[in-house]
């Protein structure tokens, strides 16, 4: 891959400009609609972190860097535009600890970015599709989880988390997928939520399922209990696995258990 000679906090910043955040205060109102934070210190803090983020002054968490991929559409990039992202990112963690607390007196962002390295059709297409998916982000979303997830937002299908029809993932692992394309009929594990402790049973269906985001293409099915590899447990923990169920064409995009989601049924 070619070296574009850039840090990550400059292709952040470029890239909120291509989206059209020439400033930090929408990104900052979106930011806090993804998390459901509410009230004005949740959106001052917000606001003071993406500008930090975006000067390079603060190296964002794995968590809040998902959100920002989400937000900004990471996913729709190609395949070298979006390896550039993650390991420019990869390489800001090493040289600085990550931190959300804003800097005093830090000022916001001139959204005067270096160049990102974007075709000008794919930056026309890319801004229009974000405004429609901006719409519809906060109607998906979900609470928090208490435990990071298993597999890194690169995640692909693997196998039995996808088929045609019921899923049953009783004694076996459970994996994250970021994105998943299906036909209608199909079914995909997405995700899964263990209990509240370590080596603790999950909730049950009837627990689980209040909690999940609406969805327009599919519906939400129990995939039983399996077991995810969590971080946080330093190893293997129950889970229920959350498989989604297709039935008509449409996209879906939220945060499930503090990961990012998108489902294109086709």
């Amino acid at each position: 891959m070619a070296d574009h000679g850039l840090e990550w906090h400059s292709l952040l910043d470029a890239l909120c400009v291509e989206r059209g955040y020439l400033d930090n205060g929408e990104l900052a109102s979106r930011y806090c609609e993804v998390t459901r934070r509410t009230g004005l210190s949740a959106y001052e803090s917000a606001y003071k972190s993406l500008a930090n983020w975006r000067q390079g002054l603060h190296t964002p968490t794995r968590r809040n860097f998902r959100i920002l991929g989400l937000l900004l559409g990471v996913d729709s990039l190609d395949g070298e535009r979006r390896a550039l992202w993650t390991t420019l990112y990869e390489q800001a963690q090493r040289r600085r600890p990550a931190g959300e607390a804003p800097q005093a007196g830090a000022p916001a962002s001139t959204g005067r970015p270096a160049r990102w390295p974007l075709g000008r059709g794919a930056t026309v297409l890319l801004a229009a599709g974000l405004l429609a998916v901006c719409g519809v982000v906060a109607g998906y979303l979900t609470g928090r989880s208490d435990a990071p997830a298993e597999t890194g937002p690169t995640a692909s299908a693997v196998p039995g988390q996808i088929a045609d029809g019921p899923i049953d993932m009783t004694g076996q692992r459970i994996y994250w997928l970021q994105f998943v394309r299906l036909r209608p009929g199909q079914s995909a594990v997405v995700h899964g939520k263990r209990g509240a402790r370590c080596g603790a049973p999950p909730p049950s269906w009837d627990e689980v399922l209040p909690e999940l985001p609406a969805v327009a293409s599919g519906e939400w099915a129990d995939g039983g209990v399996g077991y995810r590899v969590s971080r946080a447990c330093q190893g293997p923990t129950p889970a229920r696995a959350v498989v989604f169920s297709a039935h008509r064409q449409g996209t879906e995009m939220f945060i499930l258990y503090d990961d990012p989601v998108t489902i294109v049924v086709d």
